[in-house]
């Protein structure tokens, strides 16, 4: 049982990352706002963009079931394109549009990228009344919403490349 066995499989050592840990610096309540505009008028450009397309390929049918809805499924069919948009966008890439802008990612509380779950939970979690509301209400060394809390995230900053020692 030595190390001689031709049929062992071939082990390896893995080395500690080099240097230290990078501390993630928590995006600011002023930060989070802006990045959350630029997404509400993408996600409102998107269901703009959506109804133009559905009504170029429906017709006066799908402008007049437009027309007919009530406050209530509009609310619904928004909450839905939310809910898709902001999960597809976190979940793939760890950010929105909106975060691109203001330099800011969504990483777990480890400061690891989210998972689908988490993204999705995160998106659940925005369309809950009143959830605007946490984040303006939370602590500012902390300013952290239901829609961070409840799947464990956070958002910060994205970290800056480190200038080439030459």
């Amino acid at each position: 049982m030595g190390g001689d066995n031709p049929y062992e499989s071939p082990r390896s050592v893995i080395d500690e990352p080099v240097g230290e840990p990078v501390a993630l610096t928590q995006a600011t309540k002023l930060r989070r706002f802006v990045h959350w505009m630029i997404d509400r008028v993408i996600v409102l450009g998107l269901l703009f963009l959506t109804l133009v397309v559905a009504a170029i390929v429906g017709g006066d049918e799908v402008l007049d079931w437009a027309e007919r809805l009530a406050w209530w499924q509009e609310q619904l069919i928004t909450f839905a394109l939310i809910i898709v948009y902001y999960t597809l966008m976190e979940g793939t890439t760890g950010t929105t549009i909106g975060k691109l802008v203001t330099s800011t990612r969504v990483v777990d509380e480890a400061g690891r990228g989210i998972t689908f779950g988490q993204a999705l939970l995160r998106s659940v979690s925005r369309v809950v009344p009143f959830e605007a509301f946490s984040v303006l209400l939370a602590d500012d060394d902390d300013p952290r919403g239901w829609h961070d809390r409840w799947p464990r995230t956070r958002v910060v900053l994205k970290r800056r490349p480190a200038a080439v020692q030459e």
